[in-house]
C-alpha cells in the first residue's frame, strides 16, 4: 500500500510520518525544534527522512514520489523556503530542496517536495478526514499565541501568489487600531483574539496585576465567573468572529473548523465566538456557516501534510 511521507514544523518539534491515502499515519516520529541552528534542523529532517522510510520499508510500504511538507510561516513556495517569527533557525532555509534530496537519498530515486503553511495543512486535513470531511469551502483557523489559518475549496489548498493565502492573522478588524507586537500591523485580528493579546488587555483593566497569568489562567477565571476575564473573552471573540465574517464572506464558506488553544479551552471561548458570529452574520449564507473544534487536534499538521502530497500527485 502506497503512503506519502509528510513532514510537520513547528516552534517546538518537527514530526515525519506516512499518511495513506484515507489519513492514517503510520510510523511517525518527532523531535524537538531547533530555533537558532540551521545545521542542526537539516540534521534533524534527515535523520527523520531516513527513519520514516527505513520503517515503512520494513514492514513493506510503497512510499510515494512526493513528500508533502507542512511549516510554520510565512512560506515562499516559489523559493522552497520559510520564514517564521519565531523559529530563526530556517529563515531561509532551502527547506523544499534539502527535504526532497533526503527523501531521493532514502528511497533511491527521484523524490520531489511540496510546501503548505501550517494552518493551511491544518485545513486540508480537518477538509479530508475531520471537523469538515467532505466539505466544499472550508477554513481552519488555529487559535494559541498567535493565529494561523488555511482555506480549502474543492478539496485543495488555496495557496496564492507565495503560498500564504488564508494569512487570517493579519485581517484587519479595526481601523488604526491596536499595534501587533513583532510584525507591528495596525487593527488586525492577532491584536485581538490570540492568547496573549487577550492577557494584555486583561492585564490593562486590572486582572491579576503582577502576577505570571496566561491564556490558560485568563479562561479558568472567565469558567468561574470573573468580571474582567469574561468581557475580555468577549472581546476577543467578538473580533475573531468579525475577521471570520469577513472570510466567510470572500468565499462562501460551508465550514470554519477551529484548533489551538481556543477550541482547547470549550465553550467558555467557543460561546461566545458562536454567538457574536451569529450577531455579525446577517444574511443567510453567511449565517449557515458551521462553526466546530478540529477532530484532529494531535496529528492535524501530518495528516495535512500528507493530504499536500496526495493531492500534488493527483495532479
Amino acid at each position: 500500500m502506497t503512503h506519502v511521507l509528510a513532514i510537520d514544523i513547528g516552534g517546538t518539534k518537527i514530526a515525519a510520518g506516512l499518511v495513506a491515502d484515507d489519513g492514517t499515519v503510520r510510523h511517525d516520529r518527532e523531535v524537538p525544534t531547533d530555533a537558532h541552528d540551521g545545521d542542526a534542523v537539516g540534521r534533524a529532517l534527515a535523520a527523520l527522512v531516513q527513519d520514516v522510510v527505513a520503517a515503512g520499508r520494513e514492514e513493506g510500504l510503497e512510499v510515494a514520489d512526493v513528500v508533502g511538507i507542512g511549516s510554520a510561516g510565512p512560506v515562499d513556495t516559489t523559493t522552497g523556503t520559510v520564514h517564521p517569527v519565531n523559529i530563526v533557525s530556517l529563515r531561509g532555509f532551502p527547506l523544499v530542496e534539502h527535504v526532497g534530496a533526503q527523501a531521493t537519498q532514502a528511497l533511491g530515486r527521484g523524490v520531489s517536495a511540496v510546501l503548505a503553511q501550517d494552518g493551511q495543512c491544518f485545513a486540508a486535513a480537518e477538509q479530508w478526514v475531520g471537523a469538515a470531511a467532505g466539505a466544499p469551502s472550508v477554513m481552519g483557523v488555529v487559535v494559541s499565541t498567535g493565529i494561523g489559518g488555511g482555506i480549502v475549496l474543492d478539496g485543495r489548498i488555496l495557496a496564492g501568489k507565495t503560498g500564504n493565502a488564508g494569512f487570517i492573522s493579519h485581517v484587519g478588524v479595526v481601523l488604526d487600531g491596536e499595534l501587533l507586537p513583532g510584525s507591528g500591523a495596525s487593527g488586525v485580528v492577532e491584536a485581538y483574539a490570540s492568547g496573549p493579546a487577550m492577557v494584555r488587555a486583561a492585564h490593562a483593566q486590572g486582572w491579576r496585576v503582577g502576577e505570571a497569568a496566561d491564556a490558560r489562567q485568563l479562561t479558568a477565571d472567565a469558567r468561574d465567573g470573573d468580571l474582567v476575564a469574561t468581557a475580555v473573552i468577549a472581546a476577543g471573540t467578538r473580533a475573531l468572529a468579525s475577521a471570520f465574517l469577513s472570510t466567510a464572506a470572500l468565499f462562501d464558506l460551508t465550514d470554519i473548523v477551529v484548533g489551538g488553544g481556543v477550541a482547547s479551552a470549550g465553550d467558555v471561548l467557543m460561546d461566545p465566538l458562536r454567538r457574536a458570529y451569529a450577531e455579525l452574520a446577517v444574511y443567510p449564507h453567511l449565517a449557515d456557516v458551521r462553526i466546530s473544534t478540529s477532530a484532529l487536534p494531535r496529528r492535524s499538521g501530518l495528516v495535512g501534510a500528507g493530504r499536500l502530497g496526495w493531492t500534488t500527485l493527483a495532479g
